[in-house]
């Protein structure tokens, strides 16, 4: 089974720590019709780094932007993986196996489903997009 890979545009926020605050912001996302295909959050004590990886890139910066909300953006790669026992371990042995650090990722699959969605920070996105993504 071939798995697909793409280069997506991940949007990097920082938000104030806060019951709703997260919440109000992907209201207002989904009010302007910008899916979220994929989001992480890391909290500190006063604040939270949140990553999304949207359908309209452009479109999320201006929503933000009109919310008073800064970002940064950095490409990424989504990959589609094997949503089994030791389907991430097959992922990262082919980065591992061709140089390619993982800086970070953040996934899920649903139960039942053969596949997960992974988004990929690595070292060398364009290698790793053009490696045999063969599950």
């Amino acid at each position: 089974m071939k798995f697909k890979c793409e280069k997506v545009e991940q949007l990097t926020l920082t938000l104030e720590n806060r019951p709703g605050i997260l919440a109000d912001l992907c209201a207002h996302l989904g009010d302007r019709h910008i899916n979220i295909r994929a989001i992480t959050a890391v909290d500190s004590t006063d604040s939270g780094n949140v990553r999304l990886v949207v359908d309209d890139p452009d479109l999320a910066r201006k929503a933000l932007s009109e919310a008073g909300v800064a970002c940064t953006s950095a490409s990424c790669l989504a990959l589609e993986m094997p949503n089994d026992p030791g389907g991430f371990a097959g992922i990262a042995r082919t980065l591992s196996v061709a140089g390619i650090n993982i800086d970070y990722i953040y996934a899920s699959g649903l139960q039942d489903t053969v596949r997960a969605l992974g988004i990929f920070g690595v070292s060398d996105l364009e290698r790793a997009l053009a490696l045999d993504w063969e599950g």
